[in-house]
C-alpha cells in the first residue's frame, strides 16, 4: 500500500465526525482505492497467493488486495473480508493490509474491529499523521473521545499544517470540555483555512456556552458568511440573538427561512419565544397552528398552539386544540383541557 493510496483513502473517514459536538464527530465516505485485481472465490483468491509455493511474501500480499479489491468492486465484501483476514494472520506486521482490511471492516459496518485494525497498523508504524487521524475519527464513532484525542493530537502534532486535523482536534477538546484548548485548536484552525464555517461555528457555541454573546456573533457570522444555506448556522445565531436581547432580530432572521425548515421543533420554539417577547402571542399560536396543518399527526404541535391561545386570551380556542391534543394521546394537553373545562 503506497503513501499515496494511504492518504487518498483516508479523506473519506472525516466526512461527518462533527456531528457529536451538536456537530457531532465524522462518519465515512470514500474509503481505500485498492489496485486491481481477479479472482472467482476465496479459494482462488487464497491460492494465488503462493502458486507452487515460489510467490514472495510481497507477491502474496499484492494478490491478497487485488483479490479483494475486485470483490469490494462488486460489494462481495464478506469475500474480501476473508482474504483480508487471511492475509492479516500470515502477514501481521503488514500495515498496508492491516488499513485494507480495516476498510473491508467498515463496508461490512464493524467499525471496533475496523478501529482494532487501525491501532495495529499505528503501531507496525510509520505513524502517518493521516491514518492517526483516520483512527481518531474511528475512536470517536465507537465513542471513545480520549483516544480520539490522543490521535488527533498526535496527528498534529506530526502535520501542524493541516486545518482539518485541527480542526477535529477541536471539536473533541470541546466535547471533553476543554474550552482553553479547543479554542486554541479552532482558532488555528480558522488561520490556516479562513473558511472553515466549522470551527466558527463551533467557536460561537463555545463563547454562547460562556455567555459572552458579542464574540459568539461575530464568530457565528462568520460562520454564516462561508456557508449561507446552512440552516443550523442560521439558528445558532438566533439564539445568540436572542441572549443578547434581540428577539425582533432573531425572529426577522427566523422567519425568512424556508416552510420546510420553518415548521421544524428547533426553529418553531425559537420563533414563538421569540414572538412571546415581543408580546406577539397570538402570532405564536398562529404559527403553531400551521405547523399543526402541516403535521396533522403531531399532538405537540396543538398543545402548544393551545398554551398559546390561551396566552394570548383565547380560551375558547385554547380548549378545543387542548382536546384536540389530548384525543392524541398527550397527557400535558388532557390536565389542560380539563383546568379549561373547570374554568
Amino acid at each position: 500500500m503506497t503513501e499515496g493510496n494511504n492518504k487518498a483513502g483516508s479523506k473519506a473517514l472525516a466526512a461527518g465526525v462533527l456531528v457529536v459536538v451538536a456537530l457531532a464527530i465524522v462518519g465515512a465516505g470514500v474509503w481505500f482505492v485498492l489496485g486491481p485485481g481477479s479472482g472467482s472465490g476465496v479459494e482462488e483468491a487464497q491460492a494465488s497467493q503462493n502458486p507452487a509455493n515460489e510467490a514472495t511474501p510481497a507477491h502474496a500480499i499484492e494478490a491478497a488486495l487485488g483479490a479483494a479489491a475486485s470483490y469490494r468492486s462488486s460489494e462481495e465484501f464478506a469475500k474480501a473480508e476473508a482474504v483480508l483476514r487471511a492475509a492479516v494472520e500470515e502477514h501481521v506486521e503488514d500495515q498496508g493490509l492491516r488499513l485494507a482490511y480495516a476498510e473491508v471492516l467498515m463496508d461490512l459496518q464493524k467499525t471496533e474491529q475496523a478501529y482494532e485494525q487501525y491501532e495495529a497498523a499505528l503501531a507496525i508504524g510509520p505513524r502517518d499523521p493521516q491514518i492517526e487521524f483516520n483512527a481518531g475519527t474511528l475512536a470517536m464513532a465507537v465513542g471513545n473521545p480520549e483516544r480520539a484525542l490522543e490521535h488527533y493530537s498526535m496527528a498534529r502534532t506530526a502535520e501542524p499544517g493541516s486545518a482539518q486535523i485541527a480542526l477535529y482536534l477541536g471539536a473533541v477538546q470541546h466535547q471533553l470540555g476543554m474550552q482553553s484548548e479547543a479554542k486554541a485548536s479552532l482558532l488555528a484552525a480558522i488561520q490556516l483555512d479562513e473558511s472553515s464555517a466549522e470551527a466558527s461555528s463551533m467557536l460561537a457555541q463555545i463563547y454562547l456556552d460562556e455567555n459572552d454573546g458579542e464574540v459568539a456573533l461575530s464568530f457565528i457570522r462568520k460562520a454564516r458568511e462561508a456557508e449561507p444555506a446552512q440552516v443550523a448556522h442560521r439558528i445558532l445565531e438566533a439564539r445568540i440573538l436572542r441572549r443578547l436581547n434581540k428577539p425582533d432580530e432573531a425572529l426577522t432572521l427566523l422567519m425568512a427561512l424556508p416552510e420546510g425548515d420553518l415548521y421544524q421543533p428547533m426553529v418553531l420554539e425559537l420563533c414563538s419565544a421569540s414572538m412571546g417577547l415581543l408580546n406577539q402571542r397570538a402570532e405564536a399560536a398562529a404559527l403553531y397552528e400551521r405547523a399543526m396543518e402541516l403535521n396533522p399527526g403531531e399532538p405537540e404541535y396543538a398543545f402548544q398552539a393551545a398554551q398559546w391561545h390561551e396566552r394570548a386570551g383565547n380560551t375558547e380556542r385554547a380548549a378545543e386544540l387542548a382536546r384536540r391534543a389530548s384525543m392524541m394521546g398527550h397527557e400535558q394537553a388532557k390536565a389542560m383541557a380539563d383546568r379549561l373545562a373547570e374554568g
